[in-house]
């Protein structure tokens, strides 16, 4: 009796654990460029495809697993897109302090830029 209760145990951990591997959740988020585009483009960031128009930017992807935070994530937007004035995802919003950080990404990139011959 108790090698059952010790296998089913056993089995229910093992369902917990690849049932995590397999539920990713879809991923929505919006994202204001600081400078609008003169046309639509789309740019993949770390598997989530960008759609941008004007200044604004809509972000998708069916599967995302990530732990990163929303302003590392903000951070790789902004230095694939360049300067935000807003980022949201996932139901959390990048503001203030947050946001200056995500742009530190965009400004090294296009000072970066600059720099090139």
């Amino acid at each position: 009796m108790q090698n059952l209760k010790i296998l089913g145990a056993a089995g229910a951990l093992t369902l917990l654990a690849s049932g995590g591997a397999f539920a990713q959740d879809a991923f929505h988020g919006q994202a204001k460029l600081a400078a609008p585009l003169s046309a639509p483009s789309k740019t993949t960031v770390n598997g989530v495809t960008w759609a941008c128009e004007g200044d604004t930017c809509i972000g998708e992807a069916a599967h995302y697993s990530t732990l990163d935070n929303p302003v590392r994530e903000c951070k790789r937007v902004a230095a694939s897109l360049g300067a935000l004035t807003a980022y949201a995802a996932r139901g959390r919003e990048v503001t203030g302090g947050g946001l200056k950080a995500c742009n530190s990404e965009a400004a090294a990139k296009a000072g970066g830029a600059a720099t090139k011959p």
